[in-house]
């Protein structure tokens, strides 16, 4: 049920505007905060990967997942870019000591995964719209 608002110019806009016409179901405002921070997501999956030896593909897929997430949780109180930065790097690192915790006989250099809580599938034809 999402629908786009139009606007002259989303990319005029703070961060916290974007945010709240995207949690009103606006999806170019959403569509412009994933431009406006992909690098950071490509950035991070890119230290997955070369860490951890997970997929790139895989971890740039839930750390968009983990991105959307960010912006459904953010209350408008402070900077959504330190409050998105943090939520995605505290996530990555809970999952990875979870998974340590779990496992505890898997070797430290083996992969992991990051959890979906509210197992929602994530495919590629949901990501190719972000991009």
């Amino acid at each position: 049920m999402e629908t786009t608002i139009k606007h002259q110019n989303y990319t005029k806009l703070t961060d916290n505007e974007l945010v709240t016409l995207s949690k009103k179901g606006d999806k170019e405002s959403k569509e412009t905060l994933f431009t406006k921070y992909k690098g950071f997501l490509v950035n991070e999956a890119n230290k997955l990967t070369k860490s951890c030896g997970i997929d790139f593909e895989d971890s740039f897929g839930s750390l968009t997942y983990l991105f959307l997430c960010a912006i459904d949780s953010f209350n408008l109180k402070g900077n959504f870019t330190g409050y998105m930065k943090k939520f995605v790097q505290l996530k990555i690192k809970s999952d990875i000591g979870k998974r340590k915790a779990k496992m505890p006989y898997v070797p430290k250099e083996y992969p992991f995964y990051l959890r979906n809580l509210e197992e929602v599938m994530i495919v590629e034809e949901d990501l190719a719209h972000y991009e």
